[in-house]
C-alpha cells in the first residue's frame, strides 16, 4: 500500500466510499514553464493544498530543441525512490532529485 494515500485527492462516491480523483478538473494544478512554454514542473495536490505543504504531485519534463517531450521524470522520496505520490512541496520543486 501507498504510505501516503492520505494525501491523493478522493471524492465520496456511492454508499459514501473513497474514490481517487483521477481527473485533472478536480484537483489543483501548478505548473511552471521556460521560455519557450514548455511546461518544465506539473503539480497536483487536493484543492485547498497551500504551495508549501508536502502534499503535491510533482513531475519534471525535458524537452528537444524542436520542442517534443523527451522525458517525464519524478522526484525522489525520502528512501531515494522515484516517487508518484503526493509527498513533496511545490515551493521546493527545484532542489528534489528526479529520477
Amino acid at each position: 500500500m501507498s504510505r501516503n494515500v492520505e494525501n491523493r485527492p478522493f471524492k465520496f462516491g456511492p454508499n459514501d466510499r473513497r474514490i481517487f480523483i483521477v481527473h485533472d478538473c478536480e484537483v489543483e494544478i501548478r505548473a511552471e514553464n521556460d521560455a519557450s512554454g514548455n511546461v518544465l514542473y506539473l503539480g497536483f495536490a487536493k484543492v485547498g493544498v497551500e504551495e508549501d505543504e508536502a502534499k503535491w504531485q510533482i513531475a519534471f519534463h525535458s524537452w528537444d530543441a524542436n520542442n517534443s517531450l523527451l522525458t517525464k521524470k519524478w522526484p525522489q522520496n525520502d528512501l531515494g525512490n522515484p516517487s508518484t505520490e503526493y509527498e513533496f512541496v511545490w515551493d521546493d520543486r527545484a532542489i528534489y532529485t528526479y529520477a
